[in-house]
């Protein structure tokens, strides 16, 4: 896989093997359904021969912006003004 660059297979692959590093865990993680929605926000695009590529985390965290579990945890701070 190139630097910054994967095929459909190459996410399908990585994405699995994330989740069973991180939560020990093996899956048939749909990656179908979360490029195809990464990609109506703009955050994941193909290139000419298509291959995925993305936007940096900043501009992806601009574009998701405040999660629902962001503001749940700023509630509980008290840190949502009125």
């Amino acid at each position: 896989m190139e630097q910054g660059k994967a095929t459909m297979e190459d996410l399908d692959l990585r994405c699995e093997e994330l989740i069973k590093e991180e939560f020990g865990e093996s899956c048939n993680f749909d990656v179908d359904d979360a490029v195809e929605k990464l990609e109506k926000l703009k955050i994941v695009s193909r290139d000419s021969i298509g291959r995925f590529y993305c936007v940096g985390l900043k501009r992806a965290n601009e574009i998701i912006g405040v999660t629902t579990e962001e503001l749940v945890l700023k509630a509980r701070q008290g840190s949502i003004s009125a």
